[in-house]
C-alpha cells in the first residue's frame, strides 16, 4: 500500500500525495498562474508564502505549501514557470 508524504492516507501508485492533496496542489498551482498575470511575474516562493499567511487558506493547502517551499528551497531557489 502506497501513501501521501503529508497525511499517510492511501495514494494512486502513480502519485506521491493522496487526492485530496493532489487536488490542493492542482489548485495552488493553477492560481499560482493567475496571481503571476496580475501580480507582474510574482516569484512562486513569494506567491507560497503570502498564501501561508491568508486565513482563509485552506489547511491541505497549507500542507502543500509547506512542502513545495521545502522543494524549492532544496532545489536551490529555482523558479516555478
Amino acid at each position: 500500500m502506497k501513501l501521501c508524504k503529508l497525511c499517510n492516507d492511501t495514494k494512486n501508485k502513480s502519485e506521491t500525495l493522496c487526492m485530496p492533496h493532489k487536488i490542493a496542489q492542482d489548485k495552488l498551482e493553477s492560481g499560482y498562474k493567475i496571481w503571476k498575470d496580475r501580480e507582474n511575474s510574482m516569484e512562486w516562493e513569494k506567491y507560497l508564502k503570502t498564501l501561508l499567511e491568508i486565513p482563509t487558506t485552506g489547511k491541505l493547502v497549507k500542507q502543500v505549501i509547506i512542502e513545495e517551499i521545502k522543494v524549492y528551497e532544496k532545489n536551490g531557489n529555482k523558479t516555478k514557470n
